[in-house]
């Protein structure tokens, strides 16, 4: 879009222009941007859509791995080790900030 500095004019090279509204900031207020701002935000913005496609594929569930625990407690041969449980049940509730 190509802001002039006259005070009624806005205007872009798709020809798209319009009278001034009494609530719509003076152009002459509106300072020019770096073109690295623009850069920048479009950067983090493929970066999300990007992200967001990642996830869009990946299974909530792990299947695999819950159809190999059912095989194994079917089986009746699913015996966790209790204090490694232990230790990672207390990793975690310190990891998120619960310190006593």
């Amino acid at each position: 879009m190509r802001i002039s500095g006259k005070s009624g004019s806005i205007g872009s090279s798709q020809g798209v222009s319009g009278a001034k509204s009494s609530s719509a900031p003076s152009v002459a207020s509106v300072g020019s941007a770096p073109a690295s701002d623009a850069v920048q935000v479009s950067s983090a913005a493929r970066l999300v859509a990007v992200a967001q496609e990642a996830l869009a594929v990946v299974p909530d569930i792990r299947t695999e791995k819950v159809e190999a625990l059912k095989n194994q407690l079917d089986a009746d041969a699913y015996h966790p080790d209790g204090e490694a449980v232990a230790e990672g049940l207390i990793r975690e509730h310190l990891a998120k900030g619960h310190h006593p």
